[in-house]
């Protein structure tokens, strides 16, 4: 091993699952969940190892979720075979957009979201055509739990709270996305607390 590799004593603090520090894990609780629709989560590099982050705990409880790491996805063979097989649809909102409940009941339908701050997943959309390219969905309008990063606008998501939202707008079956959601709360509850504990020293 490289011990002047910078990176290497920062990874080595952090779990390669679910991306937490080490100290902090939730993989331990982590719920595996058949999730009948595929997601694919494509997750923005700077955002692979901020500690706030949610992809990992998402992609991690789910047996059919996959989360890439890039920005650049025209030779990701992976990534180009997931989106060229419809129905494939982008989390995307904004106009244009259409809701769940007006997509066509399909077979197979599978959805793509995107990790990072609205900039840099903008920046994503616009460099990768066949991104771009994906018909584009949106979740119901509803107020956001995550209380530990600011919001770039009312309404906005992280990343566990769309997929959740999605699975349960799509598939009709909240109970059985219930362990996703409990998930979500402790991160949240956990990084609260820590707060609390910081202000209070």
């Amino acid at each position: 091993m490289n011990t002047s590799d910078p990176t290497s004593t920062h990874t080595s603090r952090y779990c390669t699952h679910c991306g937490r520090a080490l100290k902090a894990c939730l993989c331990a609780t982590l719920p595996r969940i058949a999730n009948p629709t595929p997601l694919m989560v494509l997750q923005h590099p700077k955002e692979r190892l901020h500690p706030k982050g949610t992809a990992h705990l998402l992609a991690g409880a789910l047996e059919l979720a996959e989360l890439r790491v890039g920005s650049q996805w025209q030779e990701d063979e992976a990534v180009q075979q997931f989106v060229s097989h419809p129905p494939c649809y982008l989390l995307w909102p904004g106009e244009g957009a259409l809701t769940l409940d007006e997509l066509p009941r399909e077979r197979g339908a599978r959805f793509v979201l995107l990790d990072g701050t609205w900039r840099k997943c903008y920046r994503m959309l616009m460099e990768n055509p066949a991104l771009a390219a994906l018909p584009r969905v949106a979740l119901a309008p509803r107020s956001g739990h995550y209380h530990i990063r600011k919001a770039p606008f009312a309404g906005a998501l992280s990343t566990l709270e769309a997929g959740y939202h999605l699975l349960c707008e799509w598939e009709q079956e909240p109970g059985r996305y219930a362990p996703l959601w409990d998930l979500f709360v402790r991160f949240n509850q956990q990084w609260l607390t820590f707060s609390q504990v910081n202000r209070g020293a």
